[in-house]
């Protein structure tokens, strides 16, 4: 018998070390990933909880410059803008955001159509949070606005290469697995054990080894499912915008790995944008972002700004592909500025406010 628990105790020890030793390289392995990608151990920024999102970055909404200091809402157009970590700015200082470009754009030049926008962007923020993001919004700020902009794309693609599933977003597996285990496993009882598994870098890892190592394919009938579920989150919102007075606009974002157009070979060379080629991360971003793409097309409310920073003359993306750079994200300001001046949405907008 004693034989018997010491064999026990020793295959229990090595059993022990082992998921040590493996959860132990995960770690390395993501914080290296991290740091050569985001130039910081962490993934994203300091973020804290919400009820309506799940989470919200310590601090949000971002401000944007170029904004009317002293707004009078009779005389500008109210704006929010939400999206991932590409809307909000990531690595780059306020005055070259997305929405601060915009402001300038907007305000500043000639034409003129005077407005005051918000930066809803949200780092790893996809539609599915973005739409509960938007309800929050709706319910807490203080007035409606006249135009309501998503810029998606490169997260829908990330967190369905990841997950799999129709409802993929960040943490999706982690948040699932702690919820449901409580009632579903004899041992979901043990709640702080189910955390550290849900919770742990050899999890995240498996996430990040289905996302770029395993293909996917495009009759894939999940692909198929979360394709549909993400075209009713925007028809949606067009339809309650569209009962609300409020212009709502869909621009399908640009990057690195989806691009179409023409770009001259020096400025390619020069983007240090580059994946090994056994990896299947770029197909996979490709096959979910033509599926999404493909079945919004037709919608009057999507814009396909795929292939818009194709003319470049220097390199405008991040080292990722997908962020970027001050230059990358003045071009899409200025033809988000463009799109908006040429529409008619000014005089729906007025007819609101007067309401």
């Amino acid at each position: 018998m004693k034989r018997f628990f010491r064999l026990l105790f020793t295959g229990l020890k090595w059993l022990v070390l082992t998921l040590l030793a493996v959860e132990l390289c995960s770690f390395l392995i993501i914080m290296g990933s991290n740091y050569l990608i985001y130039g910081q151990f962490h993934d994203c920024d300091p973020v804290r909880y919400d009820p309506y999102t799940l989470f919200v970055s310590v601090r949000h909404p971002r401000p944007t410059l170029n904004n009317p200091l002293a707004p009078d809402r009779h005389k500008y157009r109210l704006i929010w803008l939400f999206g991932g970590s590409t809307m909000n700015g990531a690595d780059v200082p306020d005055g070259a955001t997305i929405p601060s470009f915009l402001a300038r754009d907007l305000n500043q030049e000639n034409p003129r159509l005077p407005a005051y926008l918000i930066n809803f962007g949200e780092p790893s923020f996809n539609s599915l949070m973005e739409v509960k993001y938007l309800e929050k919004a709706m319910i807490e700020q203080p007035q409606l606005p006249d135009m309501i902009i998503f810029y998606d794309g490169a997260n829908d693609c990330a967190y369905f290469a990841q997950d799999h599933t129709p409802y993929a977003h960040l943490g999706y597996r982690r948040l699932k697995g702690l919820i449901e285990s409580y009632h579903h496993s004899f041992f979901g009882i043990l709640k702080p054990v189910y955390a550290a598994v849900y919770a742990s870098y050899t999890d995240e890892l498996y996430d990040k080894f289905r996302q770029g190592v395993i293909p996917l394919k495009p009759d894939d009938p999940v692909l198929l499912q979360f394709v549909n579920s993400v075209e009713k989150r925007y028809d949606y919102i067009n339809k309650v915008t569209q009962a609300l007075g409020i212009r709502f606009v869909l621009f399908w974002q640009p990057f690195w790995w989806v691009e179409t157009g023409h770009v001259a070979p020096a400025v390619k060379q020069k983007e240090a944008v580059g994946l090994p080629k056994h990896l299947a991360i770029r197909h996979n971003f490709v096959v979910i972002d033509r599926a999404l793409a493909n079945r919004m097309k037709n919608k009057p409310y999507f814009i396909d700004y795929r292939n818009v920073l194709c003319g470049r003359t220097q390199p405008v993306y991040q080292d990722d592909g997908i962020h970027l750079l001050d230059g990358g994200n003045a071009i899409v300001a200025a033809h988000m500025a463009g799109y908006l001046k040429a529409q008619k949405w000014r005089a729906l907008a007025m007819r609101r406010s007067s309401q």
